[in-house]
C-alpha cells in the first residue's frame, strides 16, 4: 500500500465519532468501501460530499455513483453538491484529525498520483471543518437508498461500466 492509502485506511479505522469526507472524485475500492461501512457499523456518523451531474470528469462520478448502494446499505451517508462544479478533497474525523489538499478517494489518486495534502490535529482547525461541511451540506442533495435504486437500467449500466473502467485505471 502507499502512503495515502495507509493515512486514509488508518483515519477511517481510527474515527470514533464522525467522519466526514469531501471530495470530488469519490470513487472508493473494495478495501475502502468495508472500511467506511464498518465505520458506520460501529457507531461513526460517516457523511460523504461528492460532485453532483455538473462535473468536469462524468466517467469518474459515474463510477463513483455504483458504489452508493453498498455505502448506503451500511450506513454511510451520501451527498451530492449540487450548485456547480465541487472540487473540494478534505477529510476530518472526530472534529481533531484532519486533512486539505489534492488527495481524491480514488485508486489512481492513491496509487500513482503525487499528492500534496497538510494534515492536522487541531481542535479549532477541525471544529472549522466540520462547521464548513455541514453548510455545504446545505447545498447538496442527500442520496435516499429507496430513491437512488429507482434510477434507470441504463444510468445503472454506465455507472457499472465506468466502475469497471476505473478499476482498470
Amino acid at each position: 500500500s502507499t502512503t495515502a492509502e495507509r493515512f486514509l485506511a488508518m483515519s477511517v479505522a481510527g474515527a470514533q465519532r464522525t467522519l466526514y469526507i469531501a471530495n470530488s472524485y469519490f470513487v472508493p475500492d473494495d478495501d475502502f468501501r468495508d472500511l467506511l461501512v464498518a465505520a458506520a457499523e460501529r457507531g461513526t456518523d460517516v457523511r460523504v460530499l461528492t460532485a453532483g451531474p455538473d462535473t468536469d470528469i462524468t466517467t469518474t462520478w459515474y463510477a463513483g455513483r455504483a458504489r452508493y448502494p453498498a455505502l448506503l446499505r451500511g450506513g454511510v451517508r451520501v451527498y451530492e453538491y449540487q450548485p456547480a462544479m465541487m472540487h473540494a478533497k478534505t477529510f476530518v474525523a472526530d472534529g481533531i484529525w484532519g486533512t486539505i489538499g489534492s488527495l481524491n478517494f480514488d485508486n489512481r489518486s492513491l496509487a500513482f498520483n503525487n499528492e500534496s495534502n497538510l494534515v492536522i490535529w487541531d481542535p479549532a482547525i477541525g471544529a472549522l471543518m466540520d462547521s464548513t461541511f455541514m453548510d455545504d451540506l446545505r447545498y447538496s442533495r442527500e442520496i435516499i437508498l429507496a430513491e437512488f435504486e429507482q434510477r434507470p437500467w441504463t444510468e445503472r449500466l454506465v455507472e457499472l461500466g465506468a466502475s469497471a473502467l476505473s478499476r482498470l485505471l
